[in-house]
């Protein structure tokens, strides 16, 4: 049988279904460009333990990160994880998520569920019933997340173990909360994110270089006040960037000392939206993860896809920061097909632009044959990572609770991330949506300044 993912009504600000750039009563486009701090110089040492640092990131004018930097075998980066990020972590996993997952399972119709979660919900309301979905898609799940080269169920143990000795909990139950880790790492099997994407190269940019870009565009909840920027330093494999939250072991935006990924889902706009899938493969989330720690370049990234079991449909973008050059995967349940400058547009119906991958949020082929492709066009040939992130995403009004931008050719990292209020909701005080990751700061990172920090 094949069954569609659930949407989530309470994610509303998904206009991409609407076919239009700008929800009804969004206000004007903010015609200033983003600030950009560079990260050298704005980063404070809060805490080390035997495989771990934690650094805070602050700006001027409030901006916020935090930068955890995590050694060793899944279970020691696990530990270290949970050792240092203790009260936030606790805040994020025993009272944000649960909140956030009771509200939201209230919007989730049930007969559209498979029978199997449909029984698994039989009776159960608010966080059980939540628990019960989530618990049910992992187990369902278990056998391919086993055969991660990762080992993120490793590392699951070792950060409830890290976050119980920290002592953040009190009466702490390593199984209980492995559980619960487990059970926030399939929520990204139920939602989907309409993000944006774009890799240009040679005379599309400044000098040649690759940019590539990745919007996250998710919706409400606590995401955006909790995100971390976790620098993994595995025995096993690449050392990689997640742009993350605590106790998320998949990965959604980073790159690696060899490549960089974006994402968004593969949406159209006939059967409802969403193309056929399962809940027999590897999570979506986990296979960029595995992208990012183990594939040395573009082929060994479409090497991965191709024999991995395939899920859920999305378009994974992947930079080679060797090749300096960028391919769009589709990536589905039955094929993957490989996207390129002048095939992508097969799928996006979108103008072809030399040396140039970009897919837009709304589900393809896109409705918006005018934003993207207009200031892509607009741009071409003098892209920058400066000018991608101070200017792009906002003028396209893409990436809610995150941004990514990567420069190989420089090998620079700009990230930006969204506050939202205690509720979830994106901060709008002035009615410019503010709280938007494309109205804040972006961090300029130095990719291997991140990679050369030393294990205390």
């Amino acid at each position: 049988e094949v069954w569609h993912r659930i949407v989530m009504a309470r994610l509303g600000v998904w206009v991409a279904m609407a076919g239009i750039t700008l929800a009804a009563g969004s206000p004007p486009v903010n015609p200033v460009p983003n600030k950009i701090y560079p990260a050298t110089g704005l980063t404070t040492e809060l805490n080390t333990t035997t495989n771990g640092r934690l650094l805070q990131l602050q700006t001027p004018d409030g901006v916020s990160m935090k930068i955890l930097h995590t050694w060793g075998s899944p279970e020691e980066m696990g530990v270290a994880e949970g050792a240092l990020l203790g009260p936030v972590a606790a805040e994020f996993l025993l009272e944000k998520i649960p909140q956030f997952l009771t509200e939201t399972i209230e919007s989730i119709d049930l007969s559209k569920l498979p029978k199997w979660l449909q029984k698994a919900l039989e009776g159960k309301v608010g966080i059980d019933a939540a628990e019960a979905v989530l618990g049910a898609i992992y187990l369902k799940e278990e056998s391919q997340i086993k055969q991660a080269q990762s080992e993120v169920i490793a590392e699951m143990q070792g950060l409830a173990a890290g976050l119980c000795a920290s002592g953040a909990i009190e009466d702490c139950s390593t199984s209980d909360l492995t559980r619960k880790i487990q059970h926030l790492n399939m929520f990204a099997e139920l939602v989907r994110m309409t993000c944006s994407m774009f890799g240009a190269w040679g005379d599309a940019t400044v000098g040649g270089g690759l940019i590539q870009l990745r919007t996250l565009d998710f919706g409400t909840g606590p995401w955006a006040n909790y995100a971390v920027v976790h620098v993994y330093h595995p025995d096993n494999g690449n050392p990689f960037v997640s742009l993350s939250f605590p106790g998320f072991v998949g990965a959604i935006t980073g790159f690696s000392t060899k490549i960089a990924i974006s994402e968004k889902v593969w949406e159209t706009y006939v059967n409802g939206g969403v193309q056929p899938g399962n809940y027999n493969g590897m999570p979506d989330a986990l296979v960029l993860r595995e992208l990012l720690q183990f594939a040395n370049s573009r082929n060994d990234a479409i090497a991965l896809t191709e024999r991995v079991k395939r899920n859920w449909a999305i378009f994974i973008g992947v930079g080679d920061g060797v090749e300096q050059k960028f391919s769009a995967l589709g990536y589905r349940e039955q094929d993957l097909q490989v996207f390129g400058p002048t095939n992508v547009t097969n799928v996006t119906h979108m103008p072809v632009l030399s040396n140039t991958v970009y897919i837009d949020k709304h589900p393809q082929p896109s409705h918006d044959q005018i934003t993207m492709p207009g200031l892509l066009h607009q741009y071409h040939g003098n892209l920058t990572g400066e000018l991608t992130a101070d200017t792009i995403p906002r003028m396209m009004e893409s990436g809610d609770v995150h941004i990514g931008v990567y420069d190989f050719g420089k090998r620079h990292a700009y990230f930006a991330t969204g506050k939202v209020d205690e509720k979830g909701n994106y901060l709008n005080a002035t009615g410019k949506m503010e709280g938007m990751a494309y109205n804040q700061p972006f961090i300029n990172f130095e990719m291997d300044a991140l990679f050369n920090v030393t294990k205390p």
